[in-house]
């Protein structure tokens, strides 16, 4: 009853919702065909147009960053350049401060040079010996400074005589120049005229050493000094037609006959423009016997080593063993790679000073 009316019921239901024995055979026979899910399709074409636009950016941003790279390249180049100007402007500028320390420490030099030998008295006024000899001062100096490198400058003293002739002939042949410190009253006559003229023909520098090298004469006062130099400044001239603008104190800047003057001697010298050398090395030749030539050489050469070496040396009527020793002391200091110069302003003057108290 219940299958009756179960099949009663099967045969109610709408035609639309019993398939057809060929429709249920088909699906059976075959299963239907299975396209590319929609959502896939779309997340796949999404992804090559995002990839796409990926390699587009890229192929944009390679040519951008080229084009950046160069330029990062030219500024670089252009900050080298830049930094080097600068660290060049800045070689000159430390160059230029250097020199200006330079000058600034020399003009203090001076100060304290001025300040310790200074000429006036307490009260501002100066000594009266400022206005003696009114045409007694040096010319200006106009040539160039000696700066730099092995120099040797060769001095004689006490001249001139007859050991000056020979004397000139061995510079002469070495090509040398030198200087010659005279005394007055060595030259005071016709030979030492002759002589005088001859050292500054030959290009050699003359200069002041007194006009009596008597020491007790010389050093009795500042007055006494002018007058001797005076004196002798105005025969040079008048002989060889040369203002004479170095000097030499007879035994040196500092001895035992001007410690009491020489101070003020150098103020007052300064202040009329000459200038005054010592000597580093010393032929050690200013002895009552004449000394033998190997060794008057081999003192001379004791300079060897210094920068610059000023020579004394004589050439006095009682030094002819000085003179034989003159050759090798020249070849000495050229083979040990010095050059040759007369003595002039433009050299650094070499003076003797007390030692510093500490």
């Amino acid at each position: 009853m219940d299958r009756a009316a179960e099949r009663s019921t099967n045969s109610d239901r709408p035609e639309e919702l019993r398939p057809s024995l060929a429709e249920l055979e088909k699906a059976v026979a075959k299963p239907p065909a299975r396209g590319v899910p929609k959502p896939l399709f779309i997340a796949v074409a999404a992804l090559a147009a995002v990839l796409g636009m990926v390699a587009a950016y890229l192929l944009y941003f390679d040519s951008d960053y080229r084009r950046n790279m160069a330029l990062v390249r030219a500024d670089n180049e252009y900050l080298r350049q830049e930094r080097d100007e600068a660290q060049a402007g800045l070689a000159a500028a430390q160059e230029e401060l250097a020199q200006a320390q330079a000058d600034l420490s020399a003009a203090q030099d001076t100060i304290g040079l001025l300040e310790e030998y200074s000429l006036a008295a307490p009260d501002g006024t100066a000594p009266e010996y400022t206005r003696l000899y009114p045409d007694f001062y040096a010319p200006a100096w106009e040539g160039e400074a000696v700066a730099g490198g092995k120099v040797c400058c060769l001095t004689f003293d006490d001249g001139p005589s007859p050991n000056t002739d020979r004397v000139l002939e061995i510079l002469d042949h070495c090509g040398v120049k030198a200087t010659f410190f005279v005394v007055g009253s060595a030259c005071s006559g016709q030979a030492g005229q002759e002589r005088m003229r001859a050292i500054a023909a030959a290009g050699h520098t003359i200069a002041m050493h007194s006009w009596t090298h008597d020491y007790k004469t010389v050093y009795a006062s500042v007055e006494a000094f002018l007058d001797e130099f005076s004196t002798l400044y105005q025969w040079i001239y008048d002989v060889t037609g040369v203002h004479p603008q170095l000097y030499r104190f007879p035994g040196g800047s500092i001895n035992g006959y001007n410690r009491g003057v020489y101070q003020e001697i150098i103020a007052e010298m300064t202040r009329r423009g000459f200038v005054y050398f010592d000597w580093n090395a010393s032929a050690q030749d200013a002895t009552p016997r004449p000394r033998p030539a190997r060794d008057i050489a081999a003192d001379c050469l004791k300079g060897v080593g210094r920068e610059l070496v000023v020579v004394l040396a004589h050439d006095s009527a009682a030094r002819g063993t000085t003179v034989d020793a003159l050759p090798a002391i020249i070849e000495g200091y050229q083979n040990a790679g010095y050059t040759f110069s007369a003595l002039h302003p433009g050299v650094t003057p070499v003076t003797f000073g007390y030692p510093k108290i500490r």
